[in-house]
């Protein structure tokens, strides 16, 4: 049996934020949001995981128990689309900067309600 040269890995991390979704601080509410990253190794290592995890988790820091409509990039969306598209591409640079790749991007506030970002979906 011939091992397969490329890999992937999916990794999932979570976020409390708060958000109101016309920007009424009245409508404010909490979601912990479930953030799934599918990265890919072309080689035959295994990924480094200390590294990788790190990277995402400094991206999602910034976010952790904030009120979203308040930073500037949720300013006129502060829908788990929006935060969606801000992950992935703040991610997704990171990634790319330590030498791993993501093509697939998941967002969902509960199991049932996923926003997905692939590679087709970023051009």
């Amino acid at each position: 049996m011939k091992l397969v040269e490329r890999k992937k890995y999916k990794l999932k991390s979570f976020i409390a934020i708060k958000h109101s979704f016309d920007g009424d601080i009245s409508h404010i509410h909490a979601h912990t949001i479930e953030i799934s990253c599918s990265i890919n190794s072309d080689t035959d290592r295994m990924i480094d995981y200390k590294t990788v995890e790190s990277t995402i988790h400094k991206c999602l820091d910034k976010y952790e128990n904030r009120y979203l409509n308040e930073m500037e990039e949720f300013k006129t969306s502060a829908t788990i689309e929006r935060l969606g598209e801000v992950l992935c591409f703040e991610i997704d640079d990171e990634l790319r900067k330590i030498g791993y790749l993501m093509d697939h991007f998941e967002i969902g506030e509960t199991p049932l309600r996923v926003y997905v970002i692939t590679d087709e979906l970023r051009d």
